[in-house]
């Protein structure tokens, strides 16, 4: 039974927090729209920075089992990167147009969260590792480390996030970065490095 109120509450939360964002939502909003009382909700969460960080760890075991589920569909490696960051920055992108109140604490405060969000990162570039590491083989010596590439592509993405006017201008800069960090693992003309 705590696992299916768990599960419930966090189902019940995610929508809450898209509407109202962090600030605004209160223990209350998320035991009504769980269906419970306030003491019910408090004997299955102590907080509501616990409640968000288990809706965060959710929402990212979420995106990134439909990542690993999509990439096989995909038959290059640029159209595996596109489909994984579509998923795991522009459509969230897209929430923020909608939920100009959750953007705010995902921008300075969400120190709470910070272990949640570490490791959502690390096993996001680990699937970016994954769709990089073939292309090693026959990259320049001189290429970066598929897990710098990662690292490297994260950063930079997290940057756009906080410059792009819309989801279709955080699409078009990040495909741009792909495409160049794609051409800087193409073997040189002629094969390998001599």
């Amino acid at each position: 039974m705590g696992n299916e109120k768990k599960a419930r509450v966090l189902e019940a939360a995610e929508s809450v927090f898209l509407r109202f964002g962090y600030r605004r939502t209160t223990m209350g909003d998320l035991a009504a729209a769980a269906g419970m009382s306030r003491p019910a909700l408090y004997l299955v969460f102590c907080n509501k920075e616990e409640v968000f960080e288990a809706v965060l760890r959710a929402f990212t075991a979420r995106t990134l089992a439909e990542v690993r589920q999509g990439l096989d569909a995909r038959p290059t490696p640029l159209e595996k990167l596109r489909f994984a960051f579509d998923l795991w920055a522009v459509r969230p992108f897209g929430f923020f147009e909608a939920s100009p109140e959750l953007r705010e604490p995902l921008h300075g405060g969400l120190a709470f969260a910070k272990g949640a969000i570490d490791q959502a990162v690390a096993a996001f570039e680990a699937e970016l590792v994954g769709i990089l590491a073939p292309l090693s083989a026959t990259a320049p010596a001189k290429a970066l480390a598929p897990e710098q590439i990662a690292r490297v592509l994260t950063r930079a993405v997290h940057g756009f996030k906080e410059s792009a006017k819309d989801a279709d201008e955080l699409r078009t800069m990040i495909d741009g970065l792909l495409e160049m960090v794609l051409a800087s693992l193409q073997p040189p003309p002629g094969g390998p490095e001599a």
